[in-house]
């Protein structure tokens, strides 16, 4: 009887560790291996070239497996080589076909799916957009919009440009700030020292633009700016800040590193008299109706047709990704067919950034610039 008890107890026992294995072992075989994948979905690539495919949590040794969702490919397996632990790239086959994958990883006897991703393969890869920063790189610790800690992040990831903006005081001065006011402070209605010591959300003062200029004068920083003039209340104004902000980049000897915006037809027309050479990109392709002020931009009498736009010898257009990849998709061709560049701004994210590239786009503009410029390499190395 107490063999009997013994080994019922003992099969028992065995049953009971199994059971406390199993959930185990599930676990381990579906563990989330890494997170926040991002496969660049529509991703131009070429055969036996690079691509980016990044994740939080790489590993030395992963492999990802591309498996085709149809039959248009094959599979293939690539090994990571790590850049850090978010940020790989992989060496594609050179036979490559275009069409959607599935993606997963392999971590030794372990698998995570990733998602799914298209390849696109042309026959000619695109160029890559050169990235301005919209506003400098503010979303970096200890930044700020137009301070002088994210012009300094911009130029320390490599990118092409920063856009600024620009206020003239009542003085004369040129201060860098996005909106009309900064601290319930209107700067064009105030003086250099009522606004000198006004902070930015980072804790510095409101930089002038010689001290950004300052920034990049020197000759081994590659770095460019696109300075937004902002319009101010009067025509007379807006020259007066034109010939101003020209004046202070001809004594700077900057204009090989100076393109300008605005939403001013009148002062892109008036910039592109004076400094030529000084690519200029009109903005103003919206209008909105000021009776409802809290309503989106609408296109109405505000917009200037791309033929007047050339006329003017107004080089580029600036135009939102909403209005060229969705409301108006021939826009691209129509402003390349009168010559014209396009700045896609405001883009952001890997999926509008990948648009623009593919479609052409001379420059993103963009809050996300680190994306950005890992999109550009990644379509300048595989040239």
């Amino acid at each position: 009887m107490a063999r009997k008890m013994t080994s019922t107890l003992r099969s028992w026992g065995m049953a009971l560790s199994v059971w406390a294995v199993l959930p185990l072992c599930c676990l381990r075989a579906n563990a989330q291996l890494v997170q926040k994948a991002e496969l660049y979905n529509n991703i131009c690539v070429k055969p036996g070239g690079t691509m980016p495919v990044d994740a939080k949590g790489w590993r030395k040794g992963d492999r990802v497996t591309f498996t085709p969702v149809d039959n248009r490919g094959k599979e293939f397996t690539a090994k990571l080589r790590l850049e850090t632990d978010s940020t790989a790239q992989i060496r594609l086959p050179r036979q490559l076909s275009e069409t959607a994958y599935k993606v997963s990883l392999q971590r030794g006897k372990i698998r995570q799916d990733l998602g799914k991703t298209y390849l696109k393969v042309p026959e000619k890869m695109p160029k890559g957009s050169p990235v301005v920063a919209h506003r400098a790189v503010w979303r970096a610790p200890g930044s700020a919009q137009n301070s002088r800690a994210s012009v300094k992040r911009a130029i320390e990831l490599g990118i092409h440009a920063c856009e600024i903006d620009i206020w003239q005081t009542t003085d004369g001065r040129l201060v860098v700030n996005h909106d009309a006011t900064l601290n319930g402070v209107m700067l064009q209605n105030s003086t250099y020292d009522e606004v000198k010591d006004l902070r930015l959300p980072n804790g510095e003062t409101i930089p002038l633009l010689s001290e950004l200029l300052d920034m990049v004068k020197a000759g081994d920083v590659a770095m460019n700016f696109f300075i937004e003039i902002k319009r101010h209340r009067t025509e007379e104004k807006n020259r007066s800040v034109v010939e101003a902000v020209v004046k202070m980049i001809q004594d700077y000897h900057l204009q090989s590193k100076t393109s300008f915006i605005s939403f001013g037809f009148s002062i892109c027309e008036h910039l592109s008299q004076l400094l030529p050479e000084c690519p200029a990109f009109y903005i103003e392709h919206l209008t909105r109706d000021l009776s409802q002020p809290n309503q989106p931009m609408v296109e109405g009498a505000g917009i200037v047709d791309f033929e007047k736009v050339k006329k003017a010898r107004i080089p580029g257009m600036s135009i939102n990704p909403n209005m060229l990849f969705v409301r108006h998709p021939e826009w691209m061709q129509k402003a390349h067919s009168q010559g014209l560049k396009v700045n896609c701004c405001v883009v952001d994210g890997a999926k509008g950034l990948i648009r623009a590239m593919n479609e052409g786009a001379e420059f993103v503009t963009t809050n996300t610039p680190e994306t950005a410029q890992r999109l550009f390499l990644h379509y300048r190395r595989n040239q």
